[in-house]
């Protein structure tokens, strides 16, 4: 018997269980890879703390994008001077916290609220939608390369 596997069943819920034939199928695998995979990167995460100072780089992340795309959608919805300083905070935030300049949303969101000519302002929003979609593409890719830097 010696080099067989013994096995066992777990019960579990009907949605993990479909959580895991869900993973399977996408990662070609059987269901017990996936969940000893989830278990190992579940006991590394609890015993290694780069991985946890990695998710806490990750949940620092996720602040400030949340606190950016919150600020940029009040400023969009309403381009009010309190919504324009809301956003000008966060900008200063991005830089001071992240080294993230996003100075250039600030430049379109003054020039958006000075244009009166609505053809011009639709066209200024897909502008600033972009101009925001890279600033944020620029945290991510500095958070990126500031963890790989730190686990060399």
């Amino acid at each position: 018997m010696e080099g067989k596997r013994k096995w066992s069943t777990i019960r579990v819920p009907m949605e993990v269980r479909e959580r895991i034939t869900r993973i399977a199928k996408w990662k070609k695998k059987v269901a017990w890879e996936v969940i000893l995979e989830a278990i190992s990167f579940y006991e590394s995460f609890q015993q290694e703390p780069e991985v946890r100072q990695s998710m806490s780089d990750i949940e620092k992340l996720s602040w400030y994008i949340t606190k950016f795309a919150t600020s940029f959608g009040a400023f969009k919805e309403n381009p009010t001077n309190d919504n324009y300083l809301y956003l000008k905070e966060r900008v200063a935030e991005l830089k001071e916290r992240l080294g993230v300049d996003a100075e250039l949303i600030l430049r379109l969101a003054e020039y958006y609220m000075a244009t009166k000519d609505e053809k011009l302002k639709k066209k200024m929003r897909i502008d600033m939608n972009a101009a925001f979609k890279q600033i944020v593409k620029d945290m991510i890719a500095t958070s990126l390369f500031e963890l790989v830097s730190k686990e060399k």
